[in-house]
This record gives structure tokens, sequence and C-alpha cells, in this order.
């Protein structure tokens, strides 16, 4: 078990980890497990994805690969309150975008183990376990393909909007979009096929700023007004949120540079709303409605996700239904046999009456 930072994501190997950073504090630093590794009665096989929030592991339970999500120290209860509403959520409708919970402990129910604990090195950890799947990080595919084509961009945010409208529908609002929460997979067809890892902050009654915490979500993918404890949060910094991903994909950099950037300086930049603009002139209204999405003020926005779904919908094809694999009906398959079998006793009888 390794240390991580998570401001500066430098891993210690010996479990020390120093920082010269002054506002990255080494005791601050959060355990990674590595392969091999047991969480609880959990084997873990590698990390997914570190979060600021949690870290998410592809790992093995009994015999069933899953993913696991633990998390960080500060953001246990982000992470209770969120194993609730996926449970609640998914009670009500499974989105087929989000991630499906299993039960924490395998001899429960989800109703009665939406999460579970366990203690690491003196610490209770809390975690929630998930059916797994396929696929890469989206931050991880864009530094292999920065700009990917203009359609696959397209068919990703669409989804993206999909999902995050789904969540206002039932009274929830995210404010933690970024490409480390997306985890995309290509189906036979190579249709993109998104999931949204995180749900959020949780309920749109909650006052935002009063219960934010700076590591819900990177600062260069924060709107404004969450960071703002006089701003008043509501569907348009969603928007905002969607907004920054399709800008990374059509401009191949985020809108806000904040690698080996203090967290203040990436706070500055976005409060002036200092983006440059995408640079591509081959995509006709696409870069003025994403531009208009990441604007310093949120009346300058669409006002909600639907909004800008319905201003880019035109741009782009409709996305392609996927095609579910041909699941064997076995009933026809003995029926076939059957016939073939009774068949070839009967010739094999009629032969036998041949003189």
């Amino acid at each position: 078990m390794n240390r991580i930072c998570l401001k500066c994501n430098v891993i210690s190997q010996d479990f020390n980890l120093w920082c010269q950073e002054k506002y990255c504090p080494a005791e601050n630093a959060t355990e990674i497990f590595n392969n091999g590794e047991w969480f609880g009665p959990i084997e873990i096989i590698q990390p997914i994805v570190v979060l600021r929030s949690a870290i998410i592991y592809q790992a093995r339970r009994d015999e069933e690969i899953v993913l696991v999500k633990i998390a960080n120290s500060g953001c246990e209860e982000k992470l209770r309150q969120e194993s609730l509403a996926f449970y609640k959520l998914a009670k009500a409708g499974q989105h087929p975008l989000l991630p499906v919970l299993l039960p924490a402990h395998p001899q429960s129910t989800i109703e009665q183990h939406p999460y579970g604990w366990t203690v690491i090195a003196g610490r209770v950890k809390y975690y929630a376990v998930f059916r797994f799947s396929e696929g890469e990080i989206l931050r991880n595919y864009l530094l292999k393909n920065p700009q990917p084509w203009y359609q696959h961009s397209g068919w990703i945010i669409l989804s993206i909007i999909d999902v995050v409208y789904y969540l206002h529908r039932a009274g929830k609002i995210h404010l933690c979009l970024n490409p480390d929460v997306v985890y995309l997979r290509f189906d036979k067809q190579g249709i993109p096929r998104p999931l949204l890892l995180d749900l959020g902050v949780g309920d749109f009654n909650k006052n935002i700023p009063a219960i934010w915490n700076e590591s819900y979500n990177l600062p260069a993918y924060t709107a404004p007004e969450v960071l703002s404890p006089d701003g008043s949060v509501g569907p348009a910094a969603d928007v905002y949120g969607i907004g920054l991903l399709c800008y990374e994909m059509l401009s191949g950099q985020p809108a806000y540079e904040y690698h080996l950037k203090k967290d203040a300086a990436v706070f500055r930049s976005v409060a002036m709303g200092s983006f440059k603009p995408t640079g591509r002139v081959d995509l006709k209204d696409v870069p003025a409605i994403v531009e208009k999405a990441i604007q310093r003020q949120p009346q300058a926005r669409y006002p909600d996700v639907l909004s800008l779904a319905q201003a880019l919908k035109p741009y782009f094809p409709r996305i392609p239904a996927e095609k579910k694999p041909r699941r064997i009906n076995w009933k026809i398959v003995f029926i076939i046999l059957g016939a073939a079998l009774a068949i070839s006793l009967l010739l094999m009888f009629a032969v036998s009456l041949v003189p």
C-alpha cells in the first residue's frame, strides 16, 4: 500500500510521503492499494482512477470482478449519500449510463448495505461496490486522442447530458463533472458509450456553497458560482461542467490549465473566465454553443442542460442504438435437437426394415 497526494499526484513507494509544496501537506495524503492487496474481503486488481474525493478500483470479490469506490479522508459523507442516491435512483428505474450498485456485503441486500466500511491502518474507510464494466477513464482516452472525431465528441456529450438531465429531474445536481468521472467504452459498432461514475454533491435544495468541499472536484472544472459564498447555484452550473468537457474534446486541451498550478491560481483563472476560443472553424456554430455554455456568469449560459442539448443536436447525427448480442434460445435448440434425433431414429428403423 502506497500513499498518494491528491493535489499533485505524488506517489510514495514506501508509505512515506513528503511534498515540498506548502499548499500540499503530506498528512493529507491518502492510501492507494496495489495489485494483490486486500481491502477487507475484496482483493484489489488495479486502480481505475484517483479522484480527490475517492479512488475507484477494479477488484475481485469472491469470484466476481467488480468496481470498488473508496472514499478519501473528508469525503466519507459524500460517498454515503451518493450510495444511498444510487440505490434510490435504481429502485425508481436504472439509467443505462449509471453504474449498477451492488450490496457492499455479498451476503446482504443493497437496501441493508448500499455502502460498507472497514478499518485500514487505524482508519475507518467507507466504500461502495458496483458491477464491473469494461472501459477506460475519459481523461486517459484524451491523453491518447486529445481531439476525438467531432461526431464521437458530440455523442459523448449528448449522452452525458441525458444522464445529467435524468439527475436533475430526480432533484439532484452534479457540480463535479470532469474527465475523471466519465468511464468510456466503445461498443462493437465503434460507438462511444460513456458511464458516469459519480453522482456529484446531491440534492438541489442544499446550500451548495455552505457544504462545498474543495476535494469534491478539480477547481479547473468547477463553476465559478460554486466557489463564491454568495453564489446562487442552479442547473446552469452543470451546463458549465458539460461545456468544459466538450470544449476540451474540441480544442484538445482544458479551458483552464491546471497541471503544475496551485489551486488558488486556477481559482483566479476560473473566476475571471479567461479561456481561449476553441479555434475550431470547421464545426459551424458548435464552438460558439460550447463557449456560451462555459461563460463565467450563469445567466450568460444556457439555463439548463436540456437547452444545451437542443442547441447541439442539429449538428450531430442521432446516437445509434446499441445492438444487443443475440441470446441463444435453448428451448428452440432442444426442440431442434430432439426433432433431429427422432428423425435419425426413424431413418434407422426404416433402414432396418428393408430386406
